[in-house]
């Protein structure tokens, strides 16, 4: 049997797989052993809420232990391999190791940024005890600090080794000890790969020990950011000298060696003669989101944003506001808000002209944390939204854009509708099936927020080239990069007026503005495949996915230019029947979605459905019966007027409908915290809904949202039946007490 003991953090991938080759069966690996080791672990496992499946691993040593026992009572021989490392060298390598499960809040705008902090987090683990329990803090610390107890805890208990007995060989790197059935290589970093083949070659006779390159650290995504973290770390002399003191430190140095590590590690001396000694350093304040705001002549709704994002604001965010070249009061509003906010870490920005998309690259630059969340200067945060945001990234490593259905808003902020009652939530990963669902309401931009390798694992955007910005793109470059996940769930309020970017593009059937569309769709595709080239260019995409990708994406946008060819030569009278141009100074009618009818409830007074039947099938998402009862869909929010100040609850009377055994529905007023209750088949029941009296712009009326998440097409339908129907429950009545 071989255990290789992964102390020293190099060489021993490599050492594993040669020795795998040669003794199939027989070799094992671990990163500790004992208690020492796995209880910290196990408790920062339990208490993490990221991705720990790399680190859950390290606590399965149920193969090796077993093999352990067998050999103490065989007396079958066990081969046992530990590096020696620079005890600050290998903390720091072990922290980039564990970058985004333990210093994830670490992780900045840039390596330099990102280096600095996890600098700082190590140095305060290296020199400050908390006995306060917290499992995270313990788990690091003993990772950090591992030079001053593995020998110990991970050597002389378990095997019994005595080995201060027996001298380090310094001058060959390494030394090979033995006890009873157990032998023990010992190799210094400083003198891989050499000292391991020769240990080898004295342990194994006649094998070929020939050591491969394996998982090698300057082919790691983090390269960058280990060099600068090696660049900046320091420590106050005195901690390192106690450090290189420590007798599992010392007996493997010699005393010149350990003069040059403190040295190299020190923190530099301040000259007194003529500054001041600097105060102590004051904590980093670690954001793990920007909430990014492009303002440009909202002044009129400006507020109603910042309103609805303070209302739920987190210490862990970060505020971006630019103000894009806005001709009337927008910033001074802005800044009105944020002047009674003091507790709102805010960067604020003004443009002297408008660049629009163009924002970006600043956006990025200015941004300190690893998330990027959109919130449109014109649209509203529904309550929930930025710990919904947070809280997912936190559980889907993977997840490179997040976006989510919308209320529909009018320009006065009365909800009219929803943006999509169809479909459910949904994680998408595939590049190739994604040009299938482009057309779907997967990605709307009001509602995104992303991973900022989004932007930065690209170069910038030319805008001759890619005219209408990044939110075209966003949904792709997710699935090249991770996956893009959608909630069905809606998080914002998207407000529909004349000023809309998309209704300024896409404006009417005008042969000119169909034409301009067609073109940007173009643009926009010929920008997906040069970020596809791009990614594969820079070794991130392998040449067999890459093309089944680009072959896909190909044949999208030569269908698009197909289209925008022909809407351009119809426009330009170059086509073989040229139809009418449009007269000079015709305007295009540009639709807002009008508020649907909104009924007025009495308290005290039950309204029931099949007398407003008709005004509530104007809403999407709502269909008439033809009975005493309307039926919702997957997801329908209805806006009633309840005048009544005293009025404190909403009383729904709801049923499941006959295509369901059970039916779990959640309904919620004016997007807040929901009520869950689950209808079965035929049984009707009330539901009591607080309303939440709360000053806003839609004043007495009251947002009813219906949602349903399992619900499906019944399959009693004939499948040659078109039915858009997604049925959820059945609707009776409506009660204010």
């Amino acid at each position: 049997m071989i255990l290789v003991l992964t102390y020293a953090k190099v060489c021993t991938t490599s050492l594993y797989h040669l020795l795998t080759k040669r003794f199939p069966g027989d070799v094992f690996r671990s990163h500790g052993l004992t208690a020492w080791t796995h209880e910290p672990l196990e408790a920062f496992v339990e208490a993490a809420s990221g991705n720990t499946a790399g680190l859950r691993t390290v606590l399965d040593n149920a193969a090796s232990l077993e093999r352990l026992d067998r050999a103490r009572t065989t007396g079958e021989t066990v081969t046992l391999i530990s590096g020696v490392r620079d005890p600050i060298a290998r903390s720091l390598s072990v922290a980039m190791q564990n970058l985004e499960v333990a210093f994830a809040d670490c992780l900045g705008p840039s390596a330099e940024a990102t280096a600095e902090a996890v600098a700082a987090r190590v140095c305060d683990l290296w020199l400050r005890d908390t006995p306060d329990g917290d499992p995270g803090r313990t788990f690091l610390e003993r990772m950090i600090r591992a030079p001053l107890y593995w020998f110990e805890e991970e050597i002389r208990k378990p095997f019994g080794f005595d080995l201060p007995v027996q001298a380090f060989d310094r001058a060959q790197g390494y030394s090979i000890l033995t006890r009873d059935n157990f032998r023990l290589l010992l190799f210094r970093h400083d003198n891989a790969p050499a000292a391991i083949e020769k240990g080898l070659a004295e342990l194994f006779p006649g094998m070929d020990v020939t050591l491969p390159h394996d998982n090698i650290g300057v082919e790691k995504p983090t390269s960058d950011i280990y060099r600068a973290v090696q660049d900046c770390f320091r420590l106050p002399r005195s901690a390192l000298e106690t450090i290189y003191a420590h007798p599992d430190v010392s007996a493997y140095f010699g005393e010149d060696e350990i003069v040059v590590a403190i040295d190299r590690w020190a923190e530099v001396a301040p000259h007194r003669s003529w500054a001041p000694p600097l105060p102590p350093a004051a904590p980093r304040q670690a954001f793990v989101a920007t909430v990014f705001i492009p303002l440009h002549n909202h002044a009129e709704w400006i507020g109603a944003q910042l309103d609805s994002l303070f209302s739920q604001w987190r210490t862990d965010l970060e505020l971006l506001l630019i103000d894009d070249g806005s001709a009337d009061c927008s910033l001074a509003v802005a800044l009105e808000r944020l002047a009674g906010r003091p507790e709102v870490a805010a960067t604020v920005m003004r443009n002297g002209k408008a660049i629009g998309h163009g924002m970006v690259p600043i956006i990025a630059e200015l941004s300190r944390a690893p998330l990027l969340i959109q919130a449109d200067s014109d649209d509203i945060a529904l309550p929930g939204r930025l710990d919904a945001i947070v809280e997912h990234f936190a559980a889907h490593p993977d997840c490179k854009l997040l976006t989510s259905n919308a209320v529909l808003l009018n320009e006065s902020g009365v909800p009219v509708g929803l943006l999509d009652a169809r479909l459910p939530d949904a994680v998408i990963d595939d590049p190739i099936e994604l040009i299938d669902l482009q057309n779907e309401i997967y990605w709307l931009g009001a509602t995104s927020a992303f991973h900022r390798s989004i932007v930065e694992a690209f170069p910038p955007l030319d805008p001759e080239l890619v005219a209408y910005g990044l939110d075209l793109l966003t949904g792709f470059r997710a699935t090249l990069l991770g996956s893009h996940h959608y909630l069905a769930r809606p998080m914002v309020g998207w407000r529909q007026h004349s000023r809309n970017s998309h209704r300024l593009i896409t404006a009417g059937e005008d042969p000119a503005a169909m034409e301009h569309l067609a073109a940007l769709q173009v643009m926009v595709r010929a920008q997906r495949l040069r970020d596809l080239r791009w990614l594969h260019t820079q070794g991130m995409l392998n040449s067999a996915r890459a093309a089944a990708i680009d072959a896909r994406w190909q044949a999208d946008f030569m269908a698009k230019a197909d289209e925008w060819i022909r809407l351009r030569n119809r426009l330009t009278g170059t086509h073989a029947t040229p139809r009418p141009r449009a007269a000079a100074g015709t305007t295009v009618e540009r639709l807002i979605a009008p508020t649907p009818p909104i009924v007025t409830l009495q308290r005290g007074l039950e309204c029931p459905v099949e007398q407003i039947d008709r005004i509530l099938s104007r809403w999407p998402g709502v269909y008439q019966n033809g009975g005493p009862s309307v039926w919702t869909g997957r997801q329908a929010v209805i806006v009633l007027r309840i005048p009544d100040p005293e009025a404190r609850t909403l009383v729904v009377t709801l049923a499941g409908l006959p295509y369901f055994d059970r039916q779990t529905v959640f309904l919620s007023v004016d997007f807040g915290s929901p009520i869950e209750t689950t209808l079965i088949a035929g049984q009707a029941r009330r539901v009591s809904v607080p309303i939440s009296r709360r000053a806003s712009e839609a004043g007495d009326l009251v947002s009813l949202m219906f949602s349903v998440p399992e619900a499906s097409t019944p399959e009693t339908f004939d499948p040659s039946n078109r039915d858009p129907r997604i049925l959820g429950v059945a609707l009776f009545a409506f009660r204010v007490i």
